[in-house]
């Protein structure tokens, strides 16, 4: 009996972790089909890092890109987060994207939303 109690508290966190990453994943696609037709600008990564996150035995990473870009000679500010199942490719992507220009959509009415979408960067984003 105890042994079922704890496959179903497994399986609750399970689910619960990969509702984590679908609302990652899912508003980061959201994002990226409102943002399709959105103008385009160059921006620029200012910064990076990595955090790690827990569910029960599950572990993953989610690399956050801050980056800067203007619109009619105003600065705005935006982040893109990315998640990885290994901290080693988390760490990968973000000292590749650290300082490096790239294109960022921007609200045609409101250019303080923002935008990274992976079709407009030059070959994609780095593994």
């Amino acid at each position: 009996m105890a042994l079922e109690g704890n496959m179903a508290l497994d399986v609750l966190l399970l689910l619960v972790a990969l509702a984590v990453v679908v609302q990652v994943l899912g508003w980061n696609f959201v994002k990226g089909f409102m943002a399709g037709s959105w103008y385009t600008t160059q921006g620029r990564v200012e910064f990076g890092n990595v955090e790690e996150r827990h569910v029960r035995y599950f572990n993953y990473y989610v690399a956050r890109l801050d980056y800067s870009y203007s619109v009619n000679q105003e600065y705005y500010s935006g982040f893109l987060e990315r998640l990885f199942l290994r901290e080693s490719s988390a760490d990968r992507f973000v000292a590749a994207m650290k300082g490096q220009p790239l294109f960022v959509r921007s609200h045609p009415h409101r250019p303080e939303k923002s935008a990274l979408l992976a079709r407009d960067q030059p070959g994609g984003w780095p593994a």
